[in-house]
């Protein structure tokens, strides 16, 4: 597609310039954005994109030598802040988040061309491309490759410095515009971008780059807020506004839709790690001040080490905490991401579910005499690819008959743990909470109606009602049995997988991974479905795109 090479004025960018929005930090345009419908959203996402969109755009230029590869990567860039709008840390600050997500689709964007050229052998046809600035000036492959190490280095520092360095060399504020948005001195602000800046030097010298000024206005967008594309930002506004109103996924094209889920998985993988890893240093390093209190103070009948005994421990070192943690962190984010996608299939099931019957599916398959027999889990089967094994139940025996017993052997893999440390064969840890006020409610599960609200029943709102969590025990698939929530009582025990947390899934059909620390009044009131109580989307953890 074509893209016309002119500034985006239009009346909204107008009204952002002196109307409505005017003046709002970027904390107040993503709330607005997040909270709000309709135009007043539009207006917020348009400002986000008018502040932030040149350097987003210079990044991806700068690093990506096809410039329909730069368009896909802005565009993904401001679809994962579109979906994580009412999520980000650091609100107030959303030009250096945006930064490190540009930079990392474009080095996904570029991981993938390259494994397409390596694999149809393209390498004359790709060296007849070149890589093009944010102003449009042609880069050579030396200056290309002096650019991609900058960005590198900068994603190094530590995140004071890096900040500081986005705001003022690559979005062009003064140190006085930055540090009012920091809420900090000028000049600390002053400070922080001369440290930043002589850190980079040093890093970039040893691999032998100088760092002139040149360097960075390329790697940015100083001074080049014409160089981004209106047709591109109104694109892109308009795949945020359909993220926005829940409309089909369909309607987002497919590219943008893939790279932005491959961009949200990795910074979700990339944060689990570094939480697992600083948790596990934690442990080692306690453990670690133990061992050396023992050893300040032996036993007094302890023998005496000798030489000989010394050197036979040097050469069979111990594994390092570090050695430990490097092989265990990635692999349990990953075991977080593979209970997500489970997660996400039993959401598609409880919804197809849904469409078929106008309401949720019950806590449990009841007996002529009100009992319930089989769990929820198997009310879903036809729906998520079972229906063989759904046809084999008796409907009107408990899950523990004769016959319905013997099923127990053939639990769907969906329902099946992800640790390998916890692996019964016939029980899973996915479980809903039921009673009152929650989601699963009664003997006939919650209705859905065709005009207005489609689930008045949920006037808390599905993306704020938990429906399926990882539960603190495993229990018999078949079995119905949730988990029990008494308001005002403590809530039932949750995440018998994770060291650190649990997966959660929404009534929306969203997964979250939700930190144990969280507070009980919190987990309580996205238990419930009716409550009333207003919720933080940051507090249902980091969301999960597997």
């Amino acid at each position: 597609m074509a893209i016309r090479n002119s500034v985006v004025v239009d009346p909204i960018q107008t009204l952002f310039g002196g109307g409505a929005v005017a003046g709002l930090t970027d904390g107040q345009l993503l709330e607005r954005f997040a909270t709000r419908r309709g135009e007043d959203a539009e207006i917020a996402f348009t400002a986000l994109v008018t502040r932030h969109g040149p350097m987003v755009f210079g990044v991806c230029r700068s690093l990506l030598r096809n410039p329909h590869d730069a368009e896909d990567a802005f565009q993904a860039a401001f679809l994962v802040l579109a979906r994580k709008a009412g999520a980000l840390h650091q609100p107030e600050l959303v030009g250096p988040w945006l930064y490190g997500v540009a930079h990392r689709t474009a080095r996904q964007v570029k991981a993938g061309n390259e494994r397409r050229r390596r694999r149809e052998a393209e390498a004359a046809m790709s060296g007849a491309k070149v890589a093009i600035d944010a102003g449009g000036n042609v880069l050579t492959p030396s200056v290309r490759e002096e650019i991609e190490a900058l960005h590198e280095e900068i994603e190094r520092l530590p995140e004071r410095y890096r900040t500081a360095i986005v705001l003022c060399d690559l979005q062009g504020l003064t140190h006085e515009e930055a540090a009012r948005r920091l809420g900090r001195p000028v000049g600390t602000v002053s400070a922080r971008i001369s440290r930043a800046r002589d850190r980079l030097r040093g890093r970039l010298s040893r691999r032998g780059v100088a760092l002139p000024g040149g360097l960075l206005a390329a790697a940015g967008a100083t001074g080049q807020a014409s160089a981004m594309p209106a047709a591109l930002a109104d694109s892109t506004i308009k795949i945020a506004m359909t993220v926005s109103m829940g409309l089909k996924a369909g309607a987002v094209p497919a590219s943008i839709a893939a790279l932005s889920q491959g961009v949200a998985r990795t910074m979700f993988l990339t944060k689990i790690e570094t939480v697992i890893a600083t948790l596990l240093l934690a442990g080692a390093a306690a453990g670690s001040v133990a061992v050396v209190a023992q050893q300040a103070s032996p036993p007094r009948n302890a023998p005496q080490v000798n030489g000989p005994a010394q050197k036979s421990s040097e050469e069979a070192p111990a594994k390092t905490p570090e050695t430990e943690t490097q092989k265990q962190a990635p692999r349990e984010a990953e075991l977080i991401v593979r209970s997500a996608a489970n997660l996400r299939k039993i959401a598609r099931g409880i919804h197809a579910y849904l469409d078929a019957n106008k309401r949720f599916p019950p806590p449990a398959i009841y007996g002529a005499d009100g009992k319930p027999l089989l769990s929820w889990r198997v009310a879903i089967l036809p729906f998520i690819g079972e229906k063989g094994l759904y046809d084999q139940f008796k409907l009107d025996e408990p899950w523990d008959g004769p016959h319905n017993k013997t099923l127990l052997e053939k639990m769907p893999k969906v329902y099946a743990p992800v640790a390998p440390r916890s692996r019964p064969t016939d029980a899973t840890y996915y479980q809903g909470f039921a009673g009152k006020s929650a989601f699963f409610e009664g003997t006939r599960g919650i209705a859905m109606v065709e005009a207005g609200n489609p689930f008045p029943e949920i006037p808390d709102g599905t993306s704020c009602t938990l429906m399926v969590v990882e539960g603190g025990n495993a229990v018999p698939w078949s079995k119905p049995e949730d988990l029990h929530y008494v308001p005002g009582q403590p809530s039932p025990k949750l995440g018998g997988q994770f060291k650190n947390g649990f997966v959660a899934l929404t009534a929306d059909g969203a997964t979250h991974f939700i930190d144990r620390s969280l507070d009980s009044q919190i987990l309580n009131a996205i238990i419930t479905r009716n409550g009333g109580e207003i919720i933080n989307s940051t507090n249902l953890g980091e969301g999960i795109t597997p």
